[in-house]
């Protein structure tokens, strides 16, 4: 099979999904990853910051109601109450440098850190559907070549709940949501069912809060990636993809769902 350039793959991966894939059953080079991993790097590091300024209010309106919890705690000891506001004034300082003083070398290096964590996360997801492909349905398929078909994925969209990213990780969700998160002045960017709801307060709610459909879409893509990987019907594959990822997000809207509770 002729080995497709990577730009007829990133177009084909928006109209043509079943095609854009065709070219990794036979393997793959550390170009194929690499190259989505370097654009979706990008686009997490230079998007968001057109909202840092909404980002840093945020961190301050969250670090407040933090505050007012914890003060209205009548459980919580004097000795417990002063370690936790020493903690808290570090990181309100840490805020404060990072808001004021945005490229010293040490508000940097969480920058180099992001495509490890791009690269960990993807391995991560792409490990469980290996498992889901080479021992549940009998295939062959390498790791690099699931790997890479995930990364490919998330230049339209992904969880972002891993990287504590709200408005999420995709490439072309970002793209889309960067403008909207400016004008709307909130970083609280999902098009999901979660719309629907004055409040999101119960693990249901959070649960399809987290169907973005820029998720949805990333992951009926992958649904592609694995059918022509593993040579199944493009409803294995969807099925295959679709129900550890849903597994994943009710874990993830479980831990959201606990942590509002504790920060009130």
């Amino acid at each position: 099979m002729e080995n497709a350039s990577f730009l007829q793959r990133f177009v084909d991966l928006f109209f043509s999904p079943g095609r854009a894939f065709d070219s990794l059953v036979d393997g793959v080079s550390f170009k194929d990853w690499l190259y989505p991993l370097i654009i979706v790097t990008f686009g997490i590091v230079v998007l968001p910051m057109f909202y840092r300024d909404i980002s840093f209010y945020e961190a301050d309106q969250r670090m407040l109601r933090t505050e007012r919890t914890i003060a209205n705690n009548s459980d919580i000891s004097d000795e417990n109450r002063a370690k936790i506001d020493e903690r808290m004034a570090d990181a309100r300082e840490k805020i404060s440098d990072s808001r004021d003083n945005p490229l010293a070398l040490r508000n940097m290096w969480g920058y180099l850190l992001i495509p490890a964590m791009l690269f960990v996360m993807t391995a991560f997801f792409s490990a469980i559907l290996l498992l889901v492909g080479n021992f549940g349905m009998g295939g062959q398929v390498k790791f690099f070549q699931v790997f890479t078909m995930v990364m490919m994925t998330y230049l339209i969209g992904g969880n972002g709940f891993f990287m504590n990213m709200i408005s999420g990780v995709g490439t072309l969700e970002l793209l889309i949501k960067t403008p909207l998160i400016v004008m709307r002045e909130s970083t609280d960017m999902l098009f999901s069912p979660g719309l629907i709801f004055e409040d999101i307060d119960s693990f249901f709610k959070q649960f399809l809060n987290q169907l973005d459909v820029f998720r949805l879409w990333g992951v009926a893509v992958m649904g592609f990636g694995f059918a022509k990987l593993y040579n199944k019907p493009t409803a294995t594959g969807m099925i295959a993809v679709g129900i550890p990822w849903l597994i994943l997000v009710s874990i993830g809207a479980a831990l959201m769902k606990a942590n509002s509770m504790i920060a009130g």
